[in-house]
Protein backbone atom coordinates (compact mmCIF):
# COMPACT_ATOMS: atom_id res chain seq x y z
CA UNK A 1 0.00 0.00 0.00
CA UNK A 2 1.34 3.19 -1.24
CA UNK A 3 0.42 6.46 -0.72
CA UNK A 4 0.80 8.00 -4.49
CA UNK A 5 -0.18 11.98 -3.54
CA UNK A 6 -1.44 14.17 -1.42
CA UNK A 7 -2.61 17.84 -1.05
CA UNK A 8 -4.83 20.73 -0.07
CA UNK A 9 -8.48 20.90 -2.38
CA UNK A 10 -7.15 24.86 -2.42
CA UNK A 11 -4.34 23.48 -4.65
CA UNK A 12 -6.77 21.05 -7.20
CA UNK A 13 -10.71 20.21 -7.02
CA UNK A 14 -11.71 17.11 -6.69
CA UNK A 15 -13.52 16.72 -10.62
CA UNK A 16 -9.94 17.31 -11.65
CA UNK A 17 -7.91 15.10 -8.81
CA UNK A 18 -10.53 12.53 -9.96
CA UNK A 19 -9.54 12.96 -14.06
CA UNK A 20 -5.73 12.24 -13.39
CA UNK A 21 -6.40 9.43 -11.29
CA UNK A 22 -8.49 8.12 -14.36
CA UNK A 23 -6.18 8.96 -16.97
CA UNK A 24 -3.57 7.22 -15.37
CA UNK A 25 -5.65 4.27 -14.44
CA UNK A 26 -4.91 4.39 -10.86
CA UNK A 27 -6.34 1.65 -8.70
CA UNK A 28 -6.33 2.50 -5.21
CA UNK A 29 -8.79 4.80 -2.47
CA UNK A 30 -9.14 8.19 -2.64
CA UNK A 31 -9.38 9.31 0.86
CA UNK A 32 -10.73 13.61 1.57
CA UNK A 33 -11.17 14.96 4.80
CA UNK A 34 -13.03 18.03 6.04
CA UNK A 35 -12.58 19.77 9.37
CA UNK A 36 -16.43 18.44 9.92
CA UNK A 37 -16.79 15.14 7.48
CA UNK A 38 -14.96 12.62 5.86
CA UNK A 39 -15.08 10.51 2.64
CA UNK A 40 -13.71 7.82 0.19
CA UNK A 41 -13.65 7.16 -3.63
CA UNK A 42 -12.34 3.66 -4.74
CA UNK A 43 -11.25 3.38 -8.33
CA UNK A 44 -10.02 0.04 -10.33
CA UNK A 45 -7.85 0.94 -13.18
CA UNK A 46 -9.08 4.63 -13.27
CA UNK A 47 -12.94 3.24 -13.43
CA UNK A 48 -14.35 4.93 -10.10
CA UNK A 49 -16.57 1.93 -8.51
CA UNK A 50 -17.85 2.93 -5.16
CA UNK A 51 -17.98 6.31 -3.43
CA UNK A 52 -18.93 7.56 0.93
CA UNK A 53 -19.26 10.55 2.43
CA UNK A 54 -20.82 10.45 5.41
CA UNK A 55 -23.85 8.43 5.40
CA UNK A 56 -24.23 8.67 1.49
CA UNK A 57 -23.06 6.73 -0.79
CA UNK A 58 -22.76 6.12 -4.92
CA UNK A 59 -23.92 9.25 -6.98
CA UNK A 60 -25.07 11.55 -3.98
CA UNK A 61 -21.92 11.03 -2.01
CA UNK A 62 -19.74 11.44 -4.99
CA UNK A 63 -21.78 14.85 -6.06
CA UNK A 64 -21.20 15.79 -2.32
CA UNK A 65 -17.71 15.12 -2.53
CA UNK A 66 -16.61 16.91 -6.00
CA UNK A 67 -18.47 20.20 -4.40
CA UNK A 68 -15.86 20.18 -1.44
CA UNK A 69 -13.47 23.29 -2.34
CA UNK A 70 -11.81 23.46 1.21
CA UNK A 71 -9.63 19.96 3.42
CA UNK A 72 -7.17 18.05 2.18
CA UNK A 73 -6.87 14.61 -0.09
CA UNK A 74 -4.24 11.89 0.05
CA UNK A 75 -4.82 8.69 -2.55
CA UNK A 76 -3.68 5.42 -1.69
CA UNK A 77 -3.03 2.66 -4.34
CA UNK A 78 -4.30 -1.05 -3.53
CA UNK A 79 -6.91 -0.22 -0.86
CA UNK A 80 -10.42 -1.64 -2.11
CA UNK A 81 -14.37 -2.38 -0.90
CA UNK A 82 -16.23 -5.01 -1.51
CA UNK A 83 -19.21 -2.06 -2.38
CA UNK A 84 -19.88 -1.55 -5.79
CA UNK A 85 -21.71 1.96 -6.45
CA UNK A 86 -21.66 2.57 -10.26
CA UNK A 87 -21.77 0.32 -13.45
CA UNK A 88 -21.29 3.81 -15.64
CA UNK A 89 -18.55 4.06 -17.15
CA UNK A 90 -16.32 7.20 -15.17
CA UNK A 91 -15.80 9.35 -17.68
CA UNK A 92 -19.89 9.76 -18.41
CA UNK A 93 -20.22 10.20 -14.65
CA UNK A 94 -17.86 12.98 -14.18
CA UNK A 95 -19.36 15.06 -17.07
CA UNK A 96 -22.96 14.41 -15.59
CA UNK A 97 -21.49 16.07 -12.09
CA UNK A 98 -19.54 18.60 -13.46
CA UNK A 99 -22.68 19.99 -15.53
CA UNK A 100 -24.75 19.30 -12.00
CA UNK A 101 -22.08 21.52 -10.48
CA UNK A 102 -21.96 23.89 -12.86
CA UNK A 103 -25.77 24.75 -12.19
CA UNK A 104 -24.96 24.38 -8.64
CA UNK A 105 -22.73 27.69 -9.09
CA UNK A 106 -24.91 29.69 -11.36
CA UNK A 107 -27.94 28.50 -8.57
CA UNK A 108 -25.86 30.55 -6.38
CA UNK A 109 -24.77 33.53 -8.61
CA UNK A 110 -28.71 34.10 -8.96
CA UNK A 111 -29.45 33.67 -5.62
CA UNK A 112 -27.52 36.59 -4.97
CA UNK A 113 -29.44 38.50 -7.64
CA UNK A 114 -31.96 41.59 -6.74
CA UNK A 115 -34.83 42.38 -8.91
CA UNK A 116 -35.09 46.05 -10.51
CA UNK A 117 -38.79 47.02 -11.37
CA UNK A 118 -38.57 48.49 -15.12
CA UNK A 119 -41.59 50.97 -15.98
CA UNK A 120 -43.95 49.83 -18.54
CA UNK A 121 -47.11 50.76 -19.97
CA UNK A 122 -48.92 47.37 -20.62
CA UNK A 123 -51.75 45.63 -18.97
CA UNK A 124 -50.46 43.06 -16.44
CA UNK A 125 -52.09 40.50 -14.53
CA UNK A 126 -49.76 39.12 -11.04
CA UNK A 127 -50.51 36.60 -8.82
CA UNK A 128 -50.38 37.56 -5.17
CA UNK A 129 -46.92 35.69 -4.63
CA UNK A 130 -45.37 37.68 -7.57
CA UNK A 131 -47.12 40.53 -5.63
CA UNK A 132 -44.89 39.83 -2.73
CA UNK A 133 -42.15 39.37 -4.85
CA UNK A 134 -42.25 42.79 -6.28
CA UNK A 135 -42.97 44.30 -2.44
CA UNK A 136 -39.54 42.81 -1.43
CA UNK A 137 -37.78 43.55 -4.05
CA UNK A 138 -38.69 47.23 -3.54
CA UNK A 139 -36.55 46.67 -0.14
CA UNK A 140 -33.10 45.67 -2.68
CA UNK A 141 -32.92 41.77 -0.88
CA UNK A 142 -31.38 39.65 -3.13
CA UNK A 143 -33.69 36.60 -4.45
CA UNK A 144 -32.76 34.17 -1.09
CA UNK A 145 -33.57 36.60 0.84
CA UNK A 146 -36.66 37.07 -1.39
CA UNK A 147 -37.05 33.35 -0.71
CA UNK A 148 -36.21 33.19 3.18
CA UNK A 149 -38.52 36.02 4.02
CA UNK A 150 -41.55 34.93 1.89
CA UNK A 151 -40.58 31.31 3.57
CA UNK A 152 -40.75 30.15 -0.37
CA UNK A 153 -39.14 27.64 -2.04
CA UNK A 154 -35.84 29.56 -4.12
CA UNK A 155 -36.75 27.94 -7.19
CA UNK A 156 -40.10 29.25 -7.10
CA UNK A 157 -38.85 32.79 -6.67
CA UNK A 158 -36.45 32.17 -9.65
CA UNK A 159 -39.25 31.15 -11.81
CA UNK A 160 -41.02 34.19 -10.59
CA UNK A 161 -37.77 36.59 -10.94
CA UNK A 162 -37.79 34.77 -15.02
CA UNK A 163 -41.27 35.50 -15.62
CA UNK A 164 -41.42 39.06 -14.78
CA UNK A 165 -38.19 39.70 -16.50
CA UNK A 166 -39.62 38.06 -19.40
CA UNK A 167 -42.60 40.41 -19.22
CA UNK A 168 -40.44 43.36 -19.32
CA UNK A 169 -41.61 44.18 -16.02
CA UNK A 170 -38.34 43.80 -14.38
CA UNK A 171 -34.51 43.18 -14.31
CA UNK A 172 -32.37 40.94 -12.75
CA UNK A 173 -29.42 42.41 -11.67
CA UNK A 174 -26.20 42.59 -9.25
CA UNK A 175 -26.66 44.74 -6.30
CA UNK A 176 -23.55 46.59 -7.12
CA UNK A 177 -25.51 47.75 -10.18
CA UNK A 178 -27.71 49.23 -8.63
CA UNK A 179 -27.88 53.20 -7.20
CA UNK A 180 -27.41 53.00 -3.27
CA UNK A 181 -30.42 54.59 -1.78
CA UNK A 182 -28.99 57.19 0.77
CA UNK A 183 -31.16 55.84 3.31
CA UNK A 184 -33.30 52.38 3.52
CA UNK A 185 -36.69 53.70 4.61
CA UNK A 186 -38.12 51.21 7.19
CA UNK A 187 -42.09 52.16 6.81
CA UNK A 188 -43.94 53.44 3.58
CA UNK A 189 -43.70 56.94 2.84
CA UNK A 190 -47.21 58.26 3.87
CA UNK A 191 -47.12 60.01 0.10
CA UNK A 192 -48.03 56.64 -1.28
CA UNK A 193 -51.31 56.35 0.54
CA UNK A 194 -52.58 59.89 -1.60
CA UNK A 195 -51.18 58.19 -4.42
CA UNK A 196 -52.76 55.25 -3.54
CA UNK A 197 -56.66 56.79 -2.69
CA UNK A 198 -56.02 58.85 -5.57
CA UNK A 199 -55.94 55.94 -7.85
CA UNK A 200 -58.19 53.56 -6.69
CA UNK A 201 -61.10 56.07 -6.17
CA UNK A 202 -60.75 56.56 -9.87
CA UNK A 203 -62.25 53.22 -10.54
CA UNK A 204 -64.40 52.80 -7.16
CA UNK A 205 -65.54 56.01 -6.50
CA UNK A 206 -65.08 57.82 -2.92
CA UNK A 207 -65.47 54.48 -0.80
CA UNK A 208 -62.04 54.20 -1.69
CA UNK A 209 -60.55 55.77 0.92
CA UNK A 210 -62.52 53.76 3.41
CA UNK A 211 -61.47 50.07 1.58
CA UNK A 212 -57.61 51.29 2.19
CA UNK A 213 -58.44 52.10 5.80
CA UNK A 214 -60.30 48.97 6.58
CA UNK A 215 -57.59 46.94 4.85
CA UNK A 216 -54.85 48.47 6.55
CA UNK A 217 -56.98 48.30 9.94
CA UNK A 218 -57.41 44.35 9.37
CA UNK A 219 -53.46 43.83 8.85
CA UNK A 220 -53.02 46.14 12.97
CA UNK A 221 -51.22 48.47 11.33
CA UNK A 222 -51.80 51.90 10.68
CA UNK A 223 -50.31 54.45 7.81
CA UNK A 224 -47.94 56.12 9.47
CA UNK A 225 -45.66 52.74 10.51
CA UNK A 226 -46.75 50.73 7.83
CA UNK A 227 -43.97 48.06 6.96
CA UNK A 228 -42.78 46.84 3.49
CA UNK A 229 -43.16 43.28 4.01
CA UNK A 230 -46.65 43.92 4.26
CA UNK A 231 -47.75 46.09 1.19
CA UNK A 232 -48.22 42.85 -1.24
CA UNK A 233 -50.66 41.78 1.19
CA UNK A 234 -52.62 44.59 1.62
CA UNK A 235 -52.47 45.41 -2.17
CA UNK A 236 -53.54 42.21 -3.35
CA UNK A 237 -56.43 42.64 -0.46
CA UNK A 238 -57.48 45.61 -1.99
CA UNK A 239 -57.28 44.53 -5.60
CA UNK A 240 -60.20 41.70 -4.89
CA UNK A 241 -62.12 44.69 -3.60
CA UNK A 242 -62.36 45.68 -7.45
CA UNK A 243 -65.18 43.57 -8.95
CA UNK A 244 -64.79 44.22 -12.51
CA UNK A 245 -61.50 42.26 -13.97
CA UNK A 246 -60.97 45.48 -16.94
CA UNK A 247 -60.68 47.84 -13.78
CA UNK A 248 -58.09 45.43 -11.62
CA UNK A 249 -55.77 44.74 -14.23
CA UNK A 250 -55.91 48.94 -14.45
CA UNK A 251 -55.49 48.80 -10.99
CA UNK A 252 -52.19 46.69 -10.40
CA UNK A 253 -50.54 48.11 -13.72
CA UNK A 254 -50.90 51.47 -11.73
CA UNK A 255 -49.92 49.88 -8.79
CA UNK A 256 -46.70 48.58 -10.21
CA UNK A 257 -45.67 52.13 -11.47
CA UNK A 258 -46.46 53.49 -7.79
CA UNK A 259 -44.42 50.58 -6.16
CA UNK A 260 -41.47 52.28 -8.31
CA UNK A 261 -41.62 55.41 -6.91
CA UNK A 262 -41.78 54.57 -3.27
Amino acid sequence: MVEVLKGNLSQINVIDLLSLLTKARHSGRLFLKTDKEQGFVFLNQGEIYAANFGEKKGYDALLKLTALTQGNFSFQDELTTSERHFDEDTKSILEKINVQLQAAVSARVLQNKVLSLIPKGKEVSLQPQEWMVIALSQKQLNLSKIAKELRMDINQVFKIANKLEKQGLAKLQDKEEIMPQEKQQKYIPLLFWKTLKTELATLIGPIAEAVIEDEIKSLGEIKERFPYDKISTLLERISEEIDDPDKKIIFQKKILEILKRI
